[in-house]
């Protein structure tokens, strides 16, 4: 049944590519913003904004996260789609950080993969580590702001260890 779903989204994504190429056309850019926000707001312990923001991204992974890309990067990111939707989806069923952030972790893996392969990026995205918790996020600057703190001592415990450029 998974594989016939996925089918079906290939074949409705497939001709969506082909008839849309705007000048502004990468739908991965919202699908990262909200990503962006998703980390923003547990860095500020907010976890009704991340559920919003999760949601809002889910609505694009299922709709059409592939506008703007040609055959072979639509390709490559329909063999990570169900990952971040089923991250994006857990993190949006619940308002309690210490429930998102594992699935924020899990989410920060799979985008990273994604933006690395697709390579669409126009300005750089920084890949961050958190040594105590052994954890990574993404990062639209080098400034250290650390989703996976506990207390506002560890909210710049970090480094940058990778740049998408």
């Amino acid at each position: 049944m998974k594989t016939f779903s996925l089918l079906l989204i290939f074949v409705f994504f497939k001709s969506a590519i082909n008839a849309q190429v705007p000048a502004s056309r990468y739908n991965m850019g919202k699908i990262f913003n909200d990503y962006i926000a998703i980390k923003n707001a547990l860095v500020d312990n907010d976890g009704t904004t991340a559920e919003v923001k999760a949601n809002e991204m889910l609505v694009l992974l299922t709709s059409q996260p592939d506008k703007g890309l040609n055959h072979e990067q639509w390709k490559f990111l329909a063999s990570h789609l169900e990952q971040l939707i089923d991250d994006s989806r857990s993190i949006g069923t619940t308002t309690y950080i210490d429930k998102q952030r594992p699935f924020f972790a899990k989410l920060s893996k799979t985008m990273y993969t994604v933006l690395k392969g697709l390579k669409i990026n126009t300005s750089p995205i920084y890949e961050q580590y958190c040594p105590m918790d052994r954890l990574y996020w993404l990062s639209e600057t080098t400034t250290i702001k650390n989703p996976y703190h506990y207390t506002n001592d560890m909210i710049t415990c970090g480094k940058v260890v990778d740049t998408l450029k």
